[in-house]
């Protein structure tokens, strides 16, 4: 585990070692975050000498600019991913402890105020209307990871008239994901790492071509490598593939398509 994602995972499996109560797993995260913390304040000198790649920046900046010439380079604003889950009757919430987050799709009783997204969840939604969650947790630099646990998508509680329109060219998982990554982002993290995970009924390789089309890129596949597959086998808890994006492209790629779609 030489880079930061692999001292992540590290850190993040010590911090719950051993905890069998939510209020000992409570405890851990806080711990998790403090080390997060305290390793952002002694890393931080890092940032200097950065006289001798201004060529370098100058030259990726360009690249860049061509690359987002072609489609709207604007991140997408939370105001807009809010009327996307408003125009597929549904609401976005979040809970967080300390770096981990719980977002939730929640079917939209009686219209949505003006307020926009709920960033610390109401509590008030029953489990039949909650339609998708997503869970993982955001290490800001010098880690600056998002780490994607899971993602689910019930779609047994959505009734058969809705689901023209809740559906999406990438479905409502989109939606979630697009929020951890505007998280991710106002936190500074560029990396996001997630497992396409591998439950041995034959969907692996479409959930790997799934993410793939998303803007992932595949790293190993855990599961046939002994010992060095160990601490993504503890993190992740299962076999299947690890897969990285970068989240700016990600936030650009996403953010147009749930653009388009709210022009339809």
């Amino acid at each position: 585990m030489n880079d930061d994602s692999g001292r992540l995972d590290f850190l993040f499996v010590r911090a719950l070692r051993g905890a069998s109560s939510p209020r000992e797993r409570l405890r851990g995260l806080d711990a998790f975050a403090m080390t997060i913390c305290v390793g952002a304040t002694h890393r931080a000198p890092r940032t200097r000498h950065t006289a001798s790649r201004t060529g370098m920046n100058s030259a990726r900046c360009v690249r860049s600019h061509k690359r987002s010439s072609v489609v709207n380079a604007t991140p997408i604003a939370r105001d807009e991913l809010d009327r996307a889950a408003r125009a597929r009757g549904l609401t976005l919430t979040c809970d967080w402890i300390g770096p981990a987050f719980k977002i939730r799709a929640v079917r939209s009783s009686g219209g949505v105020g003006a307020s926009g997204m709920v960033e610390q969840g109401g509590g008030d939604e029953s489990d039949a209307d909650v339609v998708a969650t997503h869970e993982g947790f955001i290490a800001p630099p010098p880690f600056g990871i998002l780490h994607m646990d899971s993602m689910r998508v019930y779609n047994s509680k959505v009734a058969s008239g809705e689901r023209a329109t809740m559906r999406s060219t990438f479905g409502i998982a989109i939606l979630l994901g697009t929020m951890s990554l505007l998280f991710a982002s106002e936190a500074g993290c560029k990396k996001c790492e997630l497992l396409a995970i591998d439950d041995g009924n034959g969907y692996a390789e479409k959930l790997v071509r799934y993410y793939g089309r998303l803007g992932f890129e595949t790293v190993r596949v855990v599961g046939d490598n002994g010992l060095r597959d160990l601490p993504d086998l503890l993190v992740w808890g299962g076999v299947g593939t690890r897969m990285n994006g970068d989240v700016d492209a990600l936030l650009e790629k996403w953010g147009n398509v749930i653009r388009k779609s709210l022009e339809k």
